[in-house]
């Protein structure tokens, strides 16, 4: 099968001529894909905008039930074949790209744009192809991203292989993949999401994620009450108010301290002063 030829040739392509390149998979168990082989899979290097162009003139009639969007952040195509050996080093890609149950699909060792591929925009364009049909799951994954070291980048490549080889072993009889790598604002992985419409149901999966808290709303609309919406006994009022409690305790005992002085008045009389006993001496 044609397609199995040039998806092997992916696979097999040494060229990592651009460093901002990633390979991209689209493979169906549909028959009613457009034939995209002659203008597409036979070129290697392709722009984002033509690979963008082809997925949707392929997906445009819905061809399956069920779409598996796989995000591989980092990955160049030298990661899913040995450049020297030829060996497959992502064996459950390969071999879902090439099973027998495959009748259609295109691919593209490299992929070259500055924004990448949007999952996003893939599930959006899927949507609204499907608007039409019932029962259609759009399941997007997200794998850890590749890292730059060359021993630590093997291994995650054979992990995300295992994880990508269990989900498409639940992908059913009815389905089309999609292999990509995306933008560098969709690199992060975050939590998972479910949207469900009548005729759509699109299932968003992710590995891991952040955990992100909602903000209180700005401005004094809100209904909390005043001491939870303000601080008002802060750190710096409270080492405040022990000073002044400080000074206005020495205060009071240097005030209390003057009052208690007792000079009789005798002492200013010249009669009764001291001068005056010295004298009468």
């Amino acid at each position: 099968m044609r397609f199995e030829i040039t998806t092997a040739s992916l696979l097999a392509s040494t060229a990592a001529a651009f460093s901002n390149s990633s390979p991209y998979v689209l493979f169906s168990t549909s028959s009613n894909l457009p034939n995209t082989n002659t203008n597409t899979n036979d070129q290697q290097l392709l722009s984002t905008s033509q690979v963008l162009e082809t997925t949707h003139d392929s997906l445009a009639s819905c061809p399956t039930s069920r779409y598996l969007l796989i995000s591989q952040p980092n990955v160049h195509a030298s990661d899913l074949r040995h450049p020297a050996t030829g060996k497959c080093l992502a064996p459950r890609l390969c071999e879902a790209a090439t099973a027998d149950n495959v009748h259609g699909g295109f691919n593209a060792a490299e992929v070259v744009g500055r924004d990448g591929i949007s999952m996003l925009e893939l599930e959006a364009y899927i949507s609204s192809a499907c608007a039409g049909k019932n029962d259609v799951l759009i399941e997007g994954h997200v794998l850890d991203a590749l890292p730059a070291e060359k021993d630590m980048r093997s291994a995650k490549v054979a992990e995300n292989d295992i994880e990508l080889g269990r989900i498409l072993s639940g992908a059913g009889k009815d389905y089309t993949v999609v292999y990509f790598s995306p933008g560098r604002g969709e690199s992060k992985t975050y939590e998972s999401e479910y949207v469900e419409s009548p005729a759509i149901q699109m299932e968003l999966k992710r590995s891991t994620g952040d955990v992100v808290e909602r903000k209180a709303a700005k401005g004094g609309n809100s209904s909390a009450p005043l001491f939870v919406k303000y601080q008002f006994f802060t750190p710096g009022i409270f080492m405040g108010i022990v000073a002044a409690l400080i000074m206005l305790a020495i205060l009071y005992v240097g005030i209390s301290a003057v009052s208690s002085l007792e000079v009789s008045y005798g002492a200013f009389d010249k009669e009764m002063g001291p001068a005056a006993q010295k004298k009468n001496i």
